[in-house]
């Protein structure tokens, strides 16, 4: 039984591999890299296949969560410009009532307080896309 864990044979094996292939300047044996290390190289070679796995289902798992992180990104994007809309709605109907309020007590004359409140439901409406109301000119 060897003194290391599977995970660490595995990475043994790929260290040893990684120097090999990046051109060492001491040639790496990996049956006595693998002897040192009080590994056999077909066990080393039988858990590094594991990780393998291991590790190409955990890249494939973190691919599919940023795509559905990317989906909930865009659902929330949506989602905040409904809820904006609805407040900017909200805002447009109390301007409505107010200016409703003031057309039935002062009668339909251009106050201060009329153009004020078309001058905010205008503002508001441009940013809703609705056409600017023009009744007191």
């Amino acid at each position: 039984m060897s003194k290391y864990k599977k995970e660490e044979i595995a990475l043994i094996l790929h260290a040893a591999e990684l120097l090999q292939e990046k051109g060492s300047s001491q040639k790496i044996n990996l049956s006595n890299f693998c002897q040192e290390a009080g590994i056999s190289r077909k066990n080393a070679y039988k858990h590094k296949k594991k990780i393998n796995v291991s590790l190409d289902l955990l890249k494939e798992k973190n691919q599919q969560l940023e795509e559905e992180n990317k989906q909930i990104q865009e659902k929330l994007k949506h989602a905040e410009t409904r809820a904006r809309e609805a407040d900017l709605n909200w805002e447009l109907r109390n301007v409505l009532v107010a200016l409703n309020d003031d057309i039935k007590k002062n009668g339909l004359v251009p106050t201060v307080e009329q153009q004020k409140l078309i001058d905010t439901y205008n503002n508001i409406g441009s940013l809703l896309g609705l056409e600017p109301l023009n009744f007191l000119d």
